[in-house]
């Protein structure tokens, strides 16, 4: 246990300046918005009339149908949790992805990074075999990397998305804070699948650019998938094959619903995706 410890310290703390970083840069948006939002309420009625103007299925498919830009609730879910959020995700991926092509980089998000150096980062490197040929187990190996970069992904989501009770209550803002809660544990579940499913594909290739590759494949064709089925009545159901679907943060934080299927299907993902790894990593060949 002390030697998994050390291991998980180890992987946190190479990534701390970026988790850091991008988690300071999340709350300094959420205060701003905080600060903007008592002179922006003004205009409320004026915003909210514009998105009735939008057909309800333009509104569905990038999941903003549910928003009322009266309540501080629907004013950040607008700005940050439909725009801003998954963009400081994109941004910390390209941060650390150093030698990525540009369109590869671009399909990353923040889980998938952090994912990345954990095991194909090291085998590129050619310092997964020096790794490797210490005294410990691949398993352990294997679960330091994906406990730590859970550990990671998951403060940066909660830091992000808690921080706004405290902003909130400096500011004299009205915030539902149950609903805070709610969007939190949507938003973290979310990372951690995507996180998780960017650690399967690490574990099985050894180029980084590979794991960029299908993991940002995958999620590009999610986001596709989930805007046609809200444009095109007869591709409905394709909305559920996409993670995107499921992270409904205007439910979450303006009306405090938090769906039962979302968080089974981001948790079934996640143990599935960090199985079939560990599965593949520990009979795999690492060639340098």
């Amino acid at each position: 246990m002390k030697q998994l410890m050390s291991l998980i310290n180890k992987e946190i703390y190479v990534r701390r300046w970026s988790l850091i970083s991008f988690s300071v840069g999340s709350i300094a948006f959420l205060l701003l918005y905080v600060l903007i939002f008592p002179s922006f309420q003004h205009e409320t009625a004026k915003f909210n009339e514009l998105l009735r103007s939008y057909p309800k299925a333009v509104l569905k498919a990038f999941n903003i149908e549910n928003l009322q830009f009266s309540s501080i609730e629907g004013y950040i879910s607008a700005e940050h949790f439909s725009f801003v959020w998954p963009l400081l995700a994109i941004f910390l991926a390209i941060s650390t992805a150093g030698n990525a092509i540009a369109g590869e980089i671009e399909k990353a998000t923040m889980a998938i990074t952090l994912s990345m150096p954990t095991i194909a980062g090291e085998i590129e490197k050619a310092t997964m075999a020096i790794t490797l040929s210490m005294p410990i187990k691949r398993a352990k190996i294997y679960t330091a990397k994906a406990l730590s970069g859970l550990l990671s992904i998951g403060g940066f989501a909660l830091v992000t998305t808690l921080s706004l009770i405290p902003l909130s209550k400096i500011n004299n803002v009205s915030l539902n804070y149950n609903h805070v809660l709610k969007v939190s544990v949507l938003a973290t579940l979310f990372a951690l699948a995507i996180y998780c499913l960017a650690m399967m594909f690490s574990a099985i290739y050894s180029e980084k650019s590979k794991v960029y590759f299908w993991t940002g494949g995958i999620l590009v064709s999610m986001y596709v998938a989930n805007i046609v089925s809200g444009l095109v009545n007869g591709l409905k159901n394709l909305e559920y094959v996409s993670l995107f679907h499921y992270f409904s943060a205007d439910k979450a934080i303006v009306q405090g619903q938090l769906s039962l299927q979302s968080i089974l299907v981001f948790i079934s993902l996640s143990i599935i995706s960090l199985l079939i790894g560990y599965a593949v990593f520990i009979k795999r060949d690492i060639s340098v």
